[in-house]
């Protein structure tokens, strides 16, 4: 008898009760048997009376009959290959295929009442020689699929998959096919490496294999480490420069000054004696703001002023006019932003950043136009308009809102009839004499003409034509009837 522990050998006593089927002479439960080993089935409780014959077939075929004066009957493919105990009735199998997987049915006659049982034997082949193979060994992260395909030899197999200890079922980015043997990772992740685990089992033995796959991703988060660190260095220092990136395969370095590649390679470089020359370009500067047109009175903006290259120098200014801090004007650490907030209609301009390094210098701008708060872009402030006097106006800086032109102390001149050129403090020009009233202008009614005729408007006496011009209603003083 083998003593594998895959094989089973049952000897449980059951009560012969006269004829039965599955109790008594044979144990109920199935056995189990390996490809070339052998199997007992053992006869519980054999009759004490004299056997006068026994016989054994399986799934209905012969397998031995023996008793009587003849010689014993032993059926086609089981010479050689079974033994019987003519005391017990016990059958021995030998050397098992596949084949031999059935129903055993036993017959024992005596002096006494007739006895018959029966069971089930399986014969298994053993897992073995197990293999992985990848359809794609070529992995890129968030690129690729995978198809891991698991084979063994074996009968009756089963196939489940692992991930470290975790077991594979079929999700969104995971796929079962071929009755478990085969895994499908969709869109693979530096996460998927392995390694997976391909468990086969039978009855009476398993097996297991595993793979891990190499999967390429990066590089990225890239940083550059500069020792000793500083914002500007003097010539002849020494640098030493360290580039570091999460990639697999490893990273390849290759450095470069003012966009000319350079001989070194490796994650370190080290300058000696450095110069003015060896300084990066600034290049690409731009200025950028935090909010969305339009932009309220009352409200805030952020400017950002940034560019590519080594910059150690930023200075801001508006309308050609350094930019200082204020209560409401506040400026980032390193001068890279400026806050304004709450905004004024005179913080409408151009804004000015100018960078520099010892090597290069570039400017960013940008045009802020502040509008009047409560109106919307495009919108007409009706209300505002109550009527004043009409003429030509020569506006120095105007916030037009859909035809409204919102005018601040200071920024504007009128032209009148005469050619008088009246300011908003009131005082006319030298050459008009004496003070012309309460001329402080606050909303405008602008209509747009222009010249078809080729033509040009004299702007009163400021010495300015031009082949547009405006026409321009004015309130003298807000709320005062018309």
């Amino acid at each position: 008898m083998d003593s594998r522990p895959f094989n089973f050998y049952l000897s449980l006593c059951f009560h012969v009760v006269g004829l039965c089927y599955g109790k008594g002479l044979l144990p109920a439960e199935s056995m189990v048997g390996e490809v070339t080993h052998n199997v007992t089935f053992t006869i519980v409780n054999p009759p004490n009376s004299p056997f006068r014959s026994v016989a054994w077939t399986a799934n209905g075929f012969n397998v031995i009959t023996s008793g009587g004066i003849a010689a014993d009957d032993i059926g086609t493919g089981y010479v050689g290959r079974i033994t019987l105990d003519t005391t017990t009735g016990s059958l021995e199998l030998r050397n098992l295929v596949l084949s031999d997987t059935g129903e055993y049915f036993v017959s024992i006659l005596t002096v006494g009442q007739p006895l018959e049982g029966k069971t089930t034997l399986r014969v298994y082949a053993p897992v073995s020689k197990m293999t992985i193979t990848a359809n794609n060994i070529d992995l890129v992260e968030f690129n690729s699929s995978v198809s891991l395909s698991c084979s063994s030899s074996g009968s009756s197999l089963s196939y489940h998959w692992l991930n470290g200890s975790s077991e594979f079922t079929a999700s969104d980015g995971v796929q079962l096919d071929d009755g478990n043997s085969t895994l499908t990772i969709v869109r693979v992740t530096r996460y998927d490496q392995g390694p997976f685990w391909c468990i086969v089992s039978n009855p009476i033995n398993s097996g297991n294999e595993s793979i891990t796959l190499t999967i390429s991703y990066g590089p990225e988060n890239i940083t550059l480490k500069v020792t000793p660190l500083d914002v500007l260095y003097g010539s002849g220092s020494d640098l030493t420069l360290s580039c570091s990136a999460v990639s697999s395969p490893p990273a390849q370095f290759q450095w470069a000054l003012n966009g000319e590649l350079l001989s070194n390679q490796g994650p370190v470089l080290r300058l000696e004696n450095i110069q003015a020359s060896q300084s990066e370009r600034i290049s690409s500067a731009k200025l950028t703001i935090s909010s969305n047109s339009p932009i309220i009175e009352g409200g805030s903006v952020t400017l950002t002023c940034d560019a590519s290259g080594s910059i150690s120098n930023r200075d801001w200014m508006k309308d050609g006019q350094p930019l200082s801090h204020s209560e409401r004007i506040t400026f980032s650490g390193d001068n890279k932003t400026v806050s304004i907030s709450p905004l004024n209609l005179t913080d409408s301009g151009i804004f000015l950043c100018h960078l520099a390094n010892l090597l290069s210098n570039e400017n960013a701008s940008y045009n802020l136009t502040v509008n009047l708060k409560g109106s919307t872009q495009g919108g007409l402030n009706v209300g505002a308009i109550v009527g004043g006097s009409l003429g030509a106006v020569a506006v120095v800086a105007v916030t037009v809102i859909g035809g409204v032109a919102a005018m601040k102390k200071g920024y504007f001149k009128k032209i009148t009839s005469g050619g008088r050129t009246v300011g908003n403090t009131g005082e006319s020009s030298a050459n008009g004499g004496g003070l012309g009233g309460n001329q402080e202008l606050n909303y405008a009614d602008i209509t747009q003409f222009q010249k078809r005729d080729g033509g040009s408007v004299q702007l009163g006496n400021l010495g300015i034509s031009s082949t547009e011009y405006a026409q321009v209603r004015v309130n003298n003083r807000p709320g005062q009837p018309t």
